[in-house]
């Protein structure tokens, strides 16, 4: 009985193979985190990943930013803060702004900016839209023109007023010899009307729940984590994906630079 169960032992193994001996009854390991070499740009296939700073984010290794995979970065360039302002109204260019531009630029990385709005007029749009073209004069961008609209004391508006008053602004920037894009996140769409602005302009939208956000409307860039690690920066920093070629159309469209007039 012995030889004739080994023999139809080794006869299952002949048709079926030999199985994974290795197998305990155990749950299968979880699958491993992309390593840094699996971030690509467009030399690869996508998605393209990139990142987002501010001063919080102080001083930059770009060089290391760039060795790490990420092919591009947006970059705050306007925004209110009445502590760090000279101006009256508190509007100021961000610190860093220059200098990770630079840097950025140097280390090959597509550079875009945003800007973030606390305005609830259209004059007050006006005064921070003046402010970001003095930012953007001489620049040369290959990622969009960002207006970042997030801001809790923008809620008591209208949902009408606050989507007129995006539209207005994004407007401008399209004005400005710019790829107009608007920036807010998945709970902030009751505020606007997002099916009108998704239908005029590219949405780049920050969604932390780690699935496909559920959003009815469209959108192109996706802000995953705000709480990502990259090499050369301290501390946390917000990391983005896109399936679009920002820099291609951007630069076939001829809206890398400001129109002075």
């Amino acid at each position: 009985m012995g030889k004739l169960l080994e023999l139809l032992e080794k006869l299952v193994r002949a048709i079926f193979g030999p199985g994974d001996e290795r197998d305990t009854g155990g749950p299968e390991p979880a699958p491993q985190a992309p390593k840094a070499e699996a971030v690509v740009g467009w030399e690869g296939d996508p998605p393209y990943r990139y990142i987002d700073v501010s001063r919080y984010q102080g001083l930059i290794d770009w060089a290391q930013v760039a060795a790490a995979g990420y092919k591009g970065a947006m970059l705050r360039a306007v925004s209110t803060n009445r502590k760090l302002s000279k101006r009256a109204d508190g509007l100021y260019i961000d610190p860093t702004f220059e200098s990770n531009y630079r840097n950025a630029k140097a280390a090959g990385l597509d550079v875009g900016v945003y800007y973030y709005t606390n305005a609830t007029s259209e004059a007050m749009a006006d005064a921070e839209l003046a402010l970001l073209r003095q930012a953007l004069r001489g620049k040369e961008l290959t990622l969009p023109v960002a207006v970042d609209v997030e801001e809790n004391k923008l809620k008591p508006m209208s949902t009408l007023d606050l989507t007129n008053l995006t539209a207005y602004a994004l407007e401008k920037v399209e004005k400005m010899g710019f790829y107009a894009q608007l920036y807010t996140y998945t709970g902030y769409k009751y505020e606007l009307d997002m099916a009108r602005l998704s239908s005029r302009w590219d949405v780049w939208l920050a969604d932390y729940t780690g699935k496909t956000p559920n959003v009815t409307f469209n959108y192109n860039a996706h802000q995953h984590t705000s709480k990502g690690s990259v090499p050369g920066i301290s501390g946390n920093v917000d990391l983005n994906v896109t399936t679009l070629n920002y820099p291609k159309i951007i630069r076939k469209k001829g809206l890398t630079r400001l129109r002075e007039a």
